[in-house]
C-alpha cells in the first residue's frame, strides 16, 4: 500500500546562505553573494571633482557606470590595495567597492551568524558592520550594505 503524506523535514537540516569572503588590509570582510554581481580585477576609475576621498571615481562594467568605494579608506581611513573590485547588482545600487583579494566562497548556515551591536560612533568602522560568523578560526564581518550606503549618500549631502 502506498503512503500518500508528505515526507517530513528533516529534523537537522539548515538554511544556509552563500557569502563571498574577502580581505582588507588583512582582515576578513564579506558580503552576501546574492548582492554581488562580479568580481573584477581592478583596471582604471575615471576620478571625479568634490567627492569624499575614498570615492576613487567611476568605472564602467560592460556600459553601466558604478561609483567605486575604497571600503579600506572609507572604514579603516588607510587606501585598499587597488587589486579587486566588487560590484554590486544594480537592483541593491550602482556601486562597487574596492577590496584587497578575495578568499574564498562559502555556505554559512544561518545559526551560526551572530547580529553586531552597534556602537553610538556612526563614523566608527564598526558602524557598517552588522553580522560575523567564525570561520577556519578567524572572524568574519558581514558588511552592511544599507549602512555604508547610508553613510556615503550622508557625506554627499553635507
Amino acid at each position: 500500500m502506498m503512503n500518500n503524506t508528505t515526507p517530513a523535514k528533516q529534523p537537522n537540516a539548515t538554511t544556509t546562505e552563500k557569502f563571498l569572503v574577502f580581505t582588507i588590509q588583512e582582515r576578513l570582510y564579506t558580503l552576501p553573494s546574492a548582492m554581488i554581481n562580479e568580481v573584477a580585477v581592478y583596471d582604471k576609475a575615471y576620478p571625479l571633482p568634490l567627492l569624499p576621498e575614498y570615492v576613487k571615481g567611476i568605472i564602467n562594467r560592460y556600459s553601466v557606470p558604478y561609483a567605486l568605494i575604497d571600503l579600506g579608506l572609507f572604514m579603516l581611513k588607510t587606501p585598499s590595495a587597488l587589486s579587486k573590485v566588487v560590484v554590486l547588482k544594480e537592483s541593491v545600487d550602482k556601486v562597487a567597492f574596492m577590496i584587497d583579494d578575495v578568499v574564498d566562497i562559502v555556505d554559512v548556515p544561518l545559526e551560526h551568524i551572530l547580529k553586531v551591536e552597534q556602537g553610538t560612533e556612526n563614523q566608527d568602522a564598526t558602524a557598517v558592520i552588522e553580522a560575523s560568523f567564525e570561520w577556519h578560526k578567524m572572524d568574519v564581518f558581514i558588511l552592511s550594505i544599507r549602512e555604508i550606503i547610508n553613510r556615503i549618500k550622508m557625506d554627499f549631502e553635507a
